[in-house]
């Protein structure tokens, strides 16, 4: 069994392609389902503001990846030629290491940012949720969780956090230095907008506006760090009298355009203004660059910004990655092992064939249930079966002793290959 990774990030994709490659929560579903249906059984889509990635556990690589790119093709409507010039694979090793170094930070934009790990995690629980992982991605992605963890409490990568919103923040600041007197416009109500309003209330700026689709929302921000709710409908409104506007929100189009602004520059009277766009995909026509007094910036233009950080973090990160060389190395390790022990392949493959005939027996004679409690169903057998079984895997791995094998072979109902199937499993 092979661990691959197919993807592309902030350092092989300029904004405009990652934002094609975008799985929103809507189009996730139904990519997982549709990979599951080709017979890519374990898979997992992590797809965020600077990187799209899908890991997959497969016998047959080369197989595999056709089938995926072929997926991404037909359901992101990505160009073809992208999927060759800013997309990287990685197999077994570099897999691994790739994963505990984008779930440790080592790999993100700002390096040491908190939110990739809980995006990593988000990504794993939703495929887990749709039944798209199995033994080894849930084994991989639970070994990148410790290493994280590891990694966070044994260097000081994290220590003072920096994330892409308070990136933007200090963008701000250079383009006006003081920001006490100016009036800002933060659009969007999630994790990434509640980080930069908590950084411009530490600047002591007075006067921000928050609008949201939903109102709520935005009246639930502004009471519970700082800001005046203001309804989404007023947008245009405000954008006549604020001097930046910071974006991030979920829509799937841009949410001001070309041919919003330019009445709007008038009422202004051509006074300067400023949009930081961190929402992918993007929130801001990037066309309004082109007219005069307008000046957006988005997410690739806060790499420079952030390198001024990274100096100081370079030391912690080789400490980690150190870390994650040697967690690489165990992990690795504990596949062969199970390569060694063609035992463990049975029992597990035997206890999910158990585990799926009375799954699908009872799910069916039980035809009130709606989806989400079958999906709940399936993800607590499995965890049931993985629980009892551990115990016995363990003991193949620690124990080299014939008796406890031949223990567990009876147990299980396992028969040694035969020298002739031995030696037709090495031919081919």
């Amino acid at each position: 069994m092979h661990i691959v990774v197919f993807g592309l990030n902030h350092n092989t994709a300029p904004v405009h392609v990652r934002e094609s490659f975008f799985v929103s929560e809507d189009s996730l579903e139904n990519l997982l389902k549709t990979l599951k249906e080709k017979n890519l059984n374990e898979s997992v889509v992590l797809s965020t503001c600077n990187r799209t990635e899908i890991y997959l556990a497969t016998e047959d690589i080369q197989r595999s990846l056709k089938i995926l790119k072929d997926a991404i093709l037909q359901k992101l409507k990505v160009k073809k030629e992208w999927l060759d010039n800013y997309t990287y694979i990685y197999e077994d090793e570099e897999a691994y290491n790739h994963l505990f170094s984008v779930a440790s930070g080592l790999d993100s934009m700002v390096i040491g940012e908190p939110q990739i790990l809980g995006q990593v995690k988000d990504a794993y629980r939703a495929a887990t949720f749709l039944g798209t992982t199995g033994f080894y991605l849930n084994r991989l992605f639970h070994r990148a969780f410790h290493v994280a963890k590891k990694v966070r409490t044994e260097t000081k990568i994290g220590y003072n956090p920096v994330s892409i919103s308070s990136m933007a923040v200090e963008l701000s600041k250079h383009i006006f230095g003081d920001l006490s007197n100016k009036k800002i416009l933060v659009i969007g109500a999630g994790e990434m907008c509640e980080i930069a309003l908590k950084h411009f209330k530490k600047d002591g700026l007075k006067e921000i506006y928050i609008t949201n689709r939903t109102f709520e929302r935005a009246r639930s921000l502004a009471e519970s760090v700082i800001g005046i709710p203001s309804k989404f409908e007023e947008i245009h409104d405000l954008l006549t009298k604020v001097d930046m506007v910071l974006s991030s929100t979920g829509a799937d189009s841009y949410i001001i355009k070309k041919e919003d602004i330019v009445p709007l520059m008038k009422k202004r009277k051509n006074r300067p203004i400023f949009f930081i766009d961190i929402a992918m995909p993007r929130d801001i026509d990037p066309e309004i660059n082109e007219l005069e007094n307008i000046y957006l910036y988005n997410i690739d233009d806060l790499k420079e910004l952030s390198m001024r950080y990274l100096k100081d973090r370079l030391k912690e990160s080789e400490y980690a990655k150190t870390i994650i060389n040697d967690e690489v190395a165990k992990f690795s390790q504990w596949l062969k092992q199970l390569e060694m022990h063609p035992l463990i392949s049975h029992i597990v493959d035997q206890a999910e064939s158990i585990r799926k005939k009375e799954f699908n027996r009872i799910i069916k004679k039980m035809k009130h249930l709606d989806e989400d409690t079958i999906k709940y169903i399936d993800i607590l057998t499995k965890n049931i079966v993985n629980k009892l079984i551990h115990p016995h895997l363990t003991l193949i791995k620690k124990e080299k002793k014939p008796e406890i094998l031949d223990l567990m072979k009876n147990l299980f109902n396992y028969e040694d290959e035969t020298e002739e199937e031995m030696d037709n499993r090495d031919k081919g």
